[in-house]
């Protein structure tokens, strides 16, 4: 690892959770790195938008989240390409002796999250936890309250900061201030702190095995999630359309 790939524009590495995670136990902590999980949305945005596509491609590594992308590199005769849960990599890392960070949610979820993570990985290394500021993707960019944030973070040196906020916000943020940190890895892993705060929240995992996680979400939560899926199954099929069609 890495072992990369190009999909509509975007690098990916090519991994499971297990290599991913030695991978990180053994990287170098300086200079400071991000690393993204993209899902299908996020990557039809970057088809949209160089600057977010640049955000993905720059990177210390680019995981393929959810089982869209893992169907579409197959159709395209791409091999090797896995889904890398984000709340699986999470509950791995927790196993560690790496010092863990939690940046996103309120205040009250993470502090109820935070018991959970005690009580089901008692060993787990963690220095600290913040609910970032509510800002728009344009307010991310030089905020002084990250700013301040990321001060703090400096002072506990953690190993990993677990940024969980809607995405792509997540992404710009890991990427404008990775570089501010003396030392660790920014992961962007968006719904996992709900996840890790309640389990049950989690879709089958017989139902992301055959690539309908998509489907099951907006049953549960439609009129948040439709727009974000209907603007995504389109430019899917704008991306395909594109290349298949010569």
């Amino acid at each position: 690892m890495p072992d990369p790939v190009r999909l509509f524009g975007v690098t990916f590495e090519r991994s499971s959770i297990k290599i991913c995670a030695d991978f990180i136990l053994h990287a170098d902590k300086i200079p400071a790195k991000y690393i993204c999980l993209p899902d299908m949305y996020v990557i039809s945005r970057a088809y949209n938008d160089p600057s977010l596509k640049l955000v993905l491609n720059s990177s210390f590594l680019t995981l393929p989240d959810g089982k869209p992308i893992q169907f579409i590199a197959t159709l395209k005769g791409i091999k090797g390409v896995h889904t890398i849960s984000g709340y699986w990599l999470v509950t791995e890392l927790l196993n560690s002796n790496l010092l863990h960070y939690f940046y996103g949610g309120d205040q009250l979820t993470l502090q109820k999250m935070i018991h959970r993570i005690k009580y089901e990985f008692p060993d787990a290394n963690i220095v600290g936890y913040k609910s970032p500021p509510i800002l728009s993707d344009e307010q991310i960019i030089d905020n002084q309250e990250i700013m301040q944030d990321i001060i703090e973070m400096n002072k506990l040196k953690p190993d990993i900061i677990w940024v969980g906020i809607s995405s792509p916000k997540q992404d710009l943020l890991v990427y404008h201030y990775h570089k501010y940190l003396g030392q660790g890895i920014m992961i962007a892993v968006g719904g996992v702190f709900n996840y890790l705060l309640d389990p049950s929240k989690k879709s089958p995992e017989w139902i992301k095995r055959i690539g309908l996680r998509w489907l099951y979400r907006i049953f549960k939560e439609p009129q948040r999630l439709w727009p974000k899926y209907w603007y995504t199954i389109k430019t899917i099929l704008v991306m395909l359309v594109k290349r298949l069609i010569p």
